[in-house]
């Protein structure tokens, strides 16, 4: 008796068939539905038409080929035995026909009937004349019976093309061809062609399942990498063929915007916690201060200085999310003003004009070296911001004394601002995360700020297409942009 895991196993590979087959035939289906096996079913019944027109045509070609070679094979085979006949007479002319006639064969299907004035034969190769056989020189089909055919010959009946004629001595000579190994050749042609009709059609519909086999394979893969990533897998990719197809780079754009959206969402967290943990202090200073000017009466003078500490705080949170918001939607492109040709050179000696004062109060030293007409194609209020942005953050943290030096030059493919300054300057380790959201240096903890001047400027410099490079500048830093210039 078998044992009951056996049992359970051959249940288990019965399943195992039950499910397999269920997802081939599901899988057939699909490739059934899939566009491919359709435009294979469309182009295989197009070809059919075509090729069928095609191969219709070379079989009526050949087949008047043949009529008109048997055609012509007869007209000058009479002419020829007339010729004989005017020049070297009847006696001349029964020798030739009986030297012909010596042998009958199947191969031999070319027939000839030399009879007297009253249907007498003479010689020939048939038995009697035919009676649809018109001696006027005119090649026709004739039927042939098969009590005229030699014995050699039976069952050959049927219509054969012939020409007679009448001679002057009234006898009349008949020329007649068998037709089999024209029909033959027909047939042969046309299972030739219908045999290369099928194949053509046969062929489209493997190669166009083969085909959509492929392609539903790829799709696959596809579907299996998206289906593993909305189950929370988000490092997943579409695999890539290596064979460098339009799959592939398909692959290759979806991989790149689910590492876009996997950065977005990295972000997005980042961006949270930071929140949480950034606008904690001001919120929690707020309602400390509320809880203080509440506990017992206070003068007109103490509300309104707590008043004023107050709405410097809710300013400064208002401004953390007046920044979160514009490089939000910097970075998702979903900014909504006009890019023209503006003059970068004419916008930054304007915002320089405006910040001498601000620096000056500092001890600082800010000078421009601005080459005069450099254009760019951008928005006038989002590079204002921009320049703003990296000037007071040049007036932050260079300190006291510190040289700030704006420039703008021509380069050969790119029209660069830079803005240096001759501070403390920021460790090489630590440039490429001074762009990103909320960071704030250990030195700039004591500094008024939320971390987002550069996250910012990041942010309006790629809707502009434009590099933004941070650099020592030996010392302190240098923010060069370098935007492309207009074509």
């Amino acid at each position: 008796m078998p044992s009951p895991h056996l049992k359970r196993s051959k249940k288990a590979l019965r399943k195992l068939r039950f499910f397999t087959t269920i997802d081939r035939n599901g899988r057939a289906a699909r490739l059934l539905r899939t566009s491919v096996i359709r435009l294979s079913l469309q182009y295989a019944f197009f070809y059919m038409l075509v090729a069928g027109a095609g191969l219709t045509t070379l079989y009526w070609a050949t087949s008047r080929y043949v009529d008109s070679q048997i055609t012509a094979g007869l007209t000058h085979q009479l002419t020829s035995l007339k010729h004989l006949y005017a020049g070297k007479g009847k006696t001349a002319l029964v020798n030739n026909l009986r030297a012909r006639g010596a042998i009958i064969t199947p191969e031999n299907h070319r027939y000839i009937l030399y009879v007297s004035e009253d249907r007498n034969t003479v010689v020939g190769d048939l038995k009697a004349w035919p009676a649809d056989a018109i001696p006027d020189d005119v090649v026709r089909n004739i039927w042939v019976e098969d009590s005229l055919i030699p014995h050699a010959m039976e069952d050959r009946d049927g219509y054969w093309p012939g020409i007679a004629t009448r001679l002057p001595d009234g006898s009349l000579l008949l020329i007649a061809q068998s037709v089999r190994q024209a029909e033959d050749l027909q047939e042969f042609i046309l299972s030739t062609l219908l045999i290369t009709l099928f194949a053509i059609v046969g062929l489209s519909l493997v190669l166009g399942w083969r085909l959509g086999r492929q392609i539903l394979t790829r799709i696959d893969a596809v579907i299996a990498t998206s289906r593993k990533i909305l189950a929370g897998k988000l490092n997943q990719r579409v695999p890539l063929s290596g064979k460098q197809d339009e799959f592939d780079e398909l692959a290759e754009h979806l991989n790149a915007m689910l590492d876009h959206i996997n950065r977005l969402i990295k972000g997005m967290h980042q961006v949270t916690d930071n929140v949480a943990h950034d606008l904690r202090r001001p919120l929690s200073r707020l309602r400390n201060r509320l809880d203080v000017i509440l506990l017992e009466p206070r003068t007109t003078r103490e509300y309104r200085l707590a008043l004023e500490d107050t709405r410097e705080d809710i300013d400064e949170v208002l401004k953390t999310f007046n920044a979160l918001l514009e490089i939000a939607q910097a970075e998702a492109g979903e900014f909504r003003g006009t890019m023209a040709i503006l003059d970068l050179s004419k916008l930054a000696t304007e915002l320089v004009d405006m910040y001498a004062d601000t620096f000056s109060q500092n001890a600082q030293t800010l000078t421009a070296d601005i080459a005069p007409g450099q254009r760019i194609v951008g928005n006038r209020q989002l590079l204002a911001q921009l320049i703003s942005n990296v000037l007071e953050n040049a007036h932050k943290y260079a300190g006291q004394g510190a040289s700030i030096r704006l420039s703008v030059a021509p380069s050969s493919a790119a029209v660069v601002l830079a803005v240096c300054d001759t501070g403390p300057g920021i460790p090489t380790s630590q440039l490429k995360a001074v762009t990103q959201r909320f960071v704030r240096l250990d030195a700039a903890r004591s500094t008024p700020g939320n971390g987002l001047g550069l996250s910012l400027v990041k942010a309006v410099a790629e809707l502009h297409q434009a590099q933004c490079l941070l650099k020592d500048n030996h010392p302190g830093l240098c923010i060069e942009l370098r935007f492309p210039k207009p074509e």
